[in-house]
């Protein structure tokens, strides 16, 4: 009776050994008390900070956050309510800052802004959108493309006459203008 009693306390204290160093079965520890503190809401001083995420461009970029006066004295919970996620926003508090994003399922607008040249039945063209495959032919040049050298000829072609703003393109239009 005795080796019984010896071995089942043997045995369980190395259950409880295994239990605690292996992590077998989680033991998580729930406070007992709950306590919750009141949720702040916004005031003049709160600082926002709005950013939009463009989805197709996979940028985010910082924005002004126009409706401030629209959402003091609320909650962040009102805050949610009110730019909810089913309307693609985000709201959240960041240390002490209110972070609103909202995703745009869309190119950015200076995506949408790119500029680049292409052939366009034996001619030169500006095409206008996000990338080579989501443009759309926005003015065809009076430059002939066969009158190019063949090293801007092949440049086109691969897709290297890119630009970001109207000014770098017509500075290189009024440069191909000489091959007319």
């Amino acid at each position: 009776m005795i080796t019984i009693l010896v071995a089942s306390f043997a045995m369980g204290y190395g259950l409880a050994y295994l239990v605690q160093t292996q992590n077998i079965w989680p033991n998580s520890k729930k406070p007992a008390v709950h306590i919750t503190e009141p949720m702040p809401r916004i005031t003049e001083n709160t600082p926002i900070l709005f950013k939009k995420e463009y989805i197709l461009s996979a940028r985010v970029f910082e924005a002004e956050f126009t409706d401030k006066n629209g959402i003091i004295g609320m909650s962040l919970a009102q805050v949610r309510e009110k730019y909810s996620p089913a309307n693609g926003f985000s709201v959240s508090w960041q240390d002490k800052t209110l972070l609103i994003l909202q995703k745009i399922n869309d190119w950015s607008p200076q995506d949408k802004g790119k500029t680049r040249l292409k052939k366009y039945r034996e001619m030169v063209a500006v095409y206008r959108g996000p990338d080579s495959h989501n443009d759309t032919l926005w003015r065809v040049t009076a430059i002939r493309f066969d009158t190019l050298p063949a090293q801007i000829q092949k440049g086109i072609e691969d897709g290297k006459y890119e630009f970001m703003d109207d000014q770098a393109l017509n500075d290189t239009l009024e440069n191909m203008d000489e091959y007319i």
